[in-house]
């Protein structure tokens, strides 16, 4: 699929979350994350909800023509989908936080190219993303690698490797 056009249908899907989408899957977030720290799930959600509800403005304020049209492979979109589908429960509000989601991830990931948190996202230990020279390191890309999770997707280098 050409980027432009898998553009177009993520902007509409961006007009799709509601104000009561992003309510209903910052209640889900809050729950499936009831058995983290209080302090990292604290400040996870915040930043979570500031960075994505960025991101859908920053989509619905772009059109088409500032995208740079290339092909996209639809089996990896499918697979990002499919792995976004795959995680977390399967609790109330489920719909909602994967509408916010995929909607998101999708763009950061095939359309903008940017790293799927905020740099503002402190990890266990306190590490955040850092961007040096155009690149993007977070301190959890290879700890988190396996088929649970979306690292293998993220534009994010090892922080070991800066």
């Amino acid at each position: 699929m050409k980027s432009r056009k898998f553009f177009s249908k993520l902007k509409e899907e961006s007009y799709d979350v509601s104000i009561f989408d992003l309510m209903n899957a910052k209640v889900y977030l809050e729950k499936d994350m009831t058995y983290l720290p209080q302090d990292y799930k604290k400040g996870y959600i915040e930043d979570f909800f500031t960075f994505f509800p960025e991101v859908l403005k920053e989509i619905k304020n772009k059109t088409e023509e500032e995208i740079e049209d290339f092909e996209i492979e639809d089996e990896e979109i499918n697979r990002v989908d499919l792995r976004l589908c795959s995680m977390g429960s399967k609790q109330t509000g489920r719909g909602s936080y994967e509408k916010l989601v995929k909607t998101v991830i999708n763009y950061l990931i095939f359309i903008n190219e940017r790293p799927l948190h905020a740099l503002t996202t402190r990890f266990p230990g306190g590490k955040q993303i850092i961007e040096k020279n155009g690149n993007y390191y977070c301190p959890i890309k290879n700890a988190q690698s396996n088929e649970l999770s979306i690292c293998e997707f993220c534009i994010c280098k090892d922080l070991n490797e800066l």
